[in-house]
């Protein structure tokens, strides 16, 4: 089957197995580069296929020489249907990951239920005993509602006021108009409830009383803060009010924990990054491709396997921790840099076509679109058939 970028609606359809096994590789050599550093001996990382949270295990496996377990929600290949991105990551992990000598192990499916949370605590007691940091990376758009039995869905809306702005049409390469509509009450209620805290306190509060956290176990979860640009409809909107609950959720976990293990609930504002949402929030592709090229001429671009490596190595098992007034460990101070936020603003005044697709930045953002399913890379022969009869017997350990 020869495979080539199928996007609908600035969704991908399908993904690239070689490519994804790039993917994963290429964040594992850059791990590789980096210096050792002391940390966690056991890991679980809830939502670890793609992402930052991919990119949190490959920083803790190869920078801490950690064993880690991993809960994601993909699927596989089916007749023409090539399995998403995040089943590959999994699988080619675990291939490469065979040579840190450390235990691996993944769960594919519904990281939201309470049968999948007793599971991972049976798998942490029979392979790890305890686990010593549970990173909580979940990017779902919807959230089964065990009591009602109806699949709850997050939107990504302002509130009050529409949001109006500029996205980019991955396929045709093409600046657009964008115009989201203000939530109601009770999208942002469901958006809460999808990308709130409540899961990450559930699966704590089950995996303390499975008794599988060690002593002094810290658990980490990610939000955004951002300029204002973007902050009608992110930090204002509907993903603000469930980022606030993510924290709200974090303090009183932390008081928690402090008290029964002596460990520790951390949130981590983490810096703007490509993702599958982010082009359907207006303004967002305009502003990231921005900030990329700011940052990248000044020196301070990260990756997202080098932001994570450093916040582990420097803030969570570091010494060298940011924190604000509320406690969020301020892993973006360099995205937030005054000098970096008003070139990247003056940038974006006024912004054409033809100027935003010269920036090298945007050329970035596009290119990691494509990447994170598995295309645009070099080393990779787009016009030669993949074996995906082959491939497809492939499973996650």
């Amino acid at each position: 089957m020869i495979l080539k970028p199928s996007i609908r609606s600035n969704v991908f359809t399908n993904a690239h197995p070689l490519g994804s096994e790039s993917f994963v590789k290429n964040q594992i050599e850059e791990a590789q580069a980096q210096p050792s550093f002391e940390g966690p001996r056991n890991v679980l990382v809830v939502g670890g296929s793609s992402g930052y949270g991919l990119a949190s295990r490959i920083a803790l496996a190869y920078g801490a020489f950690a064993n880690t377990l991993n809960v994601s929600y993909e699927s596989p290949p089916k007749g023409k249907r090539t399995g998403t991105a995040g089943w590959w990551n999994n699988i080619f992990f675990q291939k490469h990951a065979k040579e840190t000598g450390n235990v691996h192990k993944d769960f594919v499916g519904d990281a939201f239920s309470q049968t999948m949370k007793k599971q991972v605590a049976d798998s942490i007691r029979e392979n790890f005993g305890k686990v010593d940091l549970v990173v909580y990376s979940i990017a779902a758009g919807a959230r089964p509602n065990p009591k009602t039995g109806e699949l709850v869905r997050s939107s990504i809306k302002p509130i009050g006021n529409k949001a109006m702005g500029k996205t980019i049409d991955i396929a045709k390469r093409q600046l657009k108009d964008l115009t989201v509509e203000p939530a109601d009450d009770a999208e942002i209620q469901n958006t809460v409830y999808v990308m709130g805290g409540s899961d990450w306190q559930d699966w704590m509060d089950t995996l303390e009383a499975e008794g599988v956290l060690s002593e002094g176990v810290k658990t980490i979860s990610y939000t955004y803060v951002g300029g204002e640009s973007t902050s009608h409809i992110y930090r204002s909107g509907t993903i603000g009010k469930a980022k606030e609950d993510l924290e709200d959720k974090a303090q009183k976990m932390h008081e928690k924990l402090q008290i029964s293990l002596g460990g520790e609930a951390l949130i981590s504002s983490s810096k703007a990054v490509v993702t599958k949402a982010s082009v359907f929030i207006p303004q967002m592709p305009v502003y990231v491709s921005c900030l990329f090229d700011t940052m990248m001429r000044h020196g301070v671009h990260e990756t997202a396997l080098g932001h994570k490596y450093r916040l582990f190595k420097d803030m969570v098992y570091g010494n060298k921790r940011i924190v604000d007034d509320v406690g969020r460990l301020r892993l973006d101070h360099k995205e937030m840099d005054f000098a970096i936020q008003n070139e990247t603003s003056r940038l974006m005044k006024n912004i054409t076509e033809e100027k935003l697709f010269g920036l090298e930045g945007t050329q970035m953002v596009l290119r990691d679109f494509y990447r994170m399913n598995g295309f645009a890379f070099e080393e990779i022969d787009y016009d030669k058939p993949v074996d995906m009869e082959t491939l497809s017997k492939l499973k996650p350990e």
